[in-house]
């Protein structure tokens, strides 16, 4: 890998992939169609959608549903509008559900880069430690990109309930556009000077800590009672789409929370009825 300070105006990154999972990448899409009902929306306008002010993590957010095949861009530049794609009206109209799990599943395997590792690991994927090493060593993933994409990988694969028969659709997602990629997580900051150094990923952490890699800081812990805590890991500085993306997490926890108390409570109210 070259150096950062070797190649003016460059960023290392990993190959393209989605942002997010396919199943948030779905709920963003509704939360998309009930904001901008069926108008077109201005780039500089999607994240208006999600509650997001920060206009490059918005984009990325759109960037993600794009490779999914569920919104499509109309224009370029400035004049660049964005739309619910037919796929992703197919999905939000469709009412047998079968038909909207035609959709997840291609949905799934429109992503390349998550095709390809489909298509070489299967159903029945290897260990971490084989998919980081083909990732970073064979694939041109920083170790922090690895990580990511695994997450988004895996999570994808489970929501979309895939098997073995199941094959990339014909419109595998390219990336054609330098805004649509997402920066490598290890990288992303032009405050970034750190060498080349070794590519090769770490082991494997105890089970139950986290390893601090280079360049990476613990920013904020919270504990709550022993053994429950929360620690937020950073690298290089936090901006405003940072800030954005913990928030946006933030509202996403209280709202599942929030679901699962009323679950519960419901439960209650049955049980004592």
């Amino acid at each position: 890998m070259t150096d950062v300070d070797d190649t003016a105006g460059q960023r290392d990154r990993s190959p393209a992939y989605p942002l997010i999972p396919l199943g948030d990448a779905l709920e963003r899409l509704a939360q998309f169609e009930a904001h901008f009902k069926r108008s077109a929306a201005r780039s500089g306008k999607v994240g208006d959608a999600w509650g997001i002010k920060a206009k490059a993590y918005g984009d990325r957010i759109a960037a993600a549903l794009r490779y999914f095949g569920l919104l499509e861009y109309q224009g370029n530049g400035k004049e660049r509008q964005i739309v619910v794609s037919d796929d992703g009206r197919k999905y939000l109209r469709a009412q047998q559900e079968e038909t909207k799990r035609e959709v997840v599943r291609a949905a799934a395997l429109r992503p390349k880069a998550i095709a390809k590792f489909w298509s070489e690991w299967g159903s029945d994927r290897p260990a971490d430690a084989a998919c980081l090493d083909d990732l970073v060593l064979k694939n041109g993933f920083s170790e922090a990109g690895a990580r990511e994409f695994l997450k988004v990988y895996d999570s994808t694969i489970s929501y979309a309930k895939l098997s073995e028969n199941d094959k990339a659709p014909d419109d595998v997602s390219e990336q054609d556009e330098d805004e649509d990629e997402v920066p490598d997580p290890a990288t992303d900051s032009t405050k970034n000077k750190a060498g080349s150094g070794s590519r090769n990923p770490p082991p494997p952490a105890p089970k139950g800590q986290v390893k601090i890699m280079d360049g990476e800081r613990v920013a904020f812990t919270e504990e709550g009672q022993p053994g429950q805590y929360l620690k937020l890991i950073a690298s290089g500085e936090v901006d405003d789409g940072l800030l954005e993306a913990l928030e946006d997490f933030v509202k996403r926890q209280r709202k599942r929370l929030a679901s699962a108390k009323s679950a519960a409570d419901g439960g209650d109210t049955l049980g004592n009825g």
